[in-house]
């Protein structure tokens, strides 16, 4: 958590990172992942029998300590589990996302009131 709170723009600092205050140089946060998209997780295979399934769907729910894993959510099974092979459905989450927030634009249009010049 710290790493993203490192990594995050502060309004005292004109919405930059603190590190690219200091340095002058833009950082690099192009391997986040957005939290929260479907994530499908490579099944071994030695905890798979023949005829099941090769991949499991579960919820993207952040990092962990060790580089290369990630934490997610498993909906079959509702268990919490440590993934490091795993493909991660940001377009969908994206597009969900960016429909909220267009939905919300319309909504905001709607309830506040149009204040008319005498």
């Amino acid at each position: 958590m710290v790493y993203f709170h490192n990594r995050s723009p502060h309004w005292i600092l004109g919405m930059k990172i603190l590190e690219e205050a200091f340095s002058n140089k833009r950082l690099d946060v192009g391997h986040f992942r957005i939290f929260g998209s479907s994530v499908y997780c490579h099944v071994t295979k030695y905890a798979q029998n023949k005829l099941e399934p090769i991949v499991e769907l579960g919820i993207f729910g952040g990092y962990t300590d060790t580089p290369h894993n990630y934490w997610a959510y498993m909906l079959a099974s509702r268990m919490i589990v440590v993934c490091r092979d795993v493909n991660l459905g940001e377009q969908k989450a994206m597009q969900v996302s960016l429909d909220r927030e267009l939905l919300l634009q319309v909504v905001e249009k709607i309830l506040v009131p149009k204040i008319e010049e005498p």
